[in-house]
């Protein structure tokens, strides 16, 4: 649904300074999103975005933009089909950028569950899931090419492909795991 839009927001986002890559600055959103629902992510993309610099024509088609992105993501993560993807550059693009934006997502969604509030404690049923999946995350973050991978590309396209579908549920366990404090916003999370 928004990924078709992927390149043009991405050049926008470039061409007016934004400083974040487009997969972490969504990957954030999604984070902050998790924590806080839409206020969170709101502010991410306040603190990210809006406060650059950018103004006239270009920051409202921008903002317009991102309104879109957000409202759609929020759609797919609290919708009951599991629609969400992240949104990151289409298989046709080399292996390279395709990786790069994968670890950006996760980098930026650390970043955002960690502005919006999270705090893990070790152990604690479902927080012991999204410790394993933000540890998880926190490797992907650091992923980069090898290689032997160049040499393999089926291969390592694959690896890749598990590994999209790896973030994309496990955002959505994320999510998912804090519902009931999204929901009472006065409860501090822990």
């Amino acid at each position: 649904m928004i990924a078709a839009d992927y390149r043009t927001l991405r050049d926008s986002l470039e061409r007016a300074g934004v400083l974040l890559a487009l997969p972490e600055l969504h990957g954030g959103m999604c984070g902050a999103m998790c924590i806080g629902g839409r206020e969170a992510s709101n502010a991410w993309l306040e603190d990210c975005v809006r406060g650059v610099g950018v103004d006239g024509p270009t920051a409202e088609r921008i903002s317009e933009q991102l309104d879109d992105v957000e409202l759609a993501t929020w759609q797919q993560l609290s919708g009951s089909e599991m629609q969400f993807e992240p949104l990151l550059p289409d298989d046709d693009a080399p292996l390279e950028e395709q990786v790069e934006a994968l670890a950006a997502w996760c980098q930026g969604f650390l970043a955002g569950l960690g502005g919006a509030g999270l705090r893990l404690e070790r152990g604690q049923g479902t927080q012991g899931e999204v410790e394993e999946i933000v540890a998880d995350f926190a490797e992907i973050s650091r992923a980069g090419v090898t290689g032997e991978e160049r040499g393999n590309l089926d291969e390592a396209g694959f690896a890749l492909a598990e590994l999209k579908e790896y973030v994309r549920v496990g955002a959505q366990i994320v999510f998912d795991a804090f519902a009931d404090r999204r929901s009472s916003p006065s409860q501090e999370i822990h």
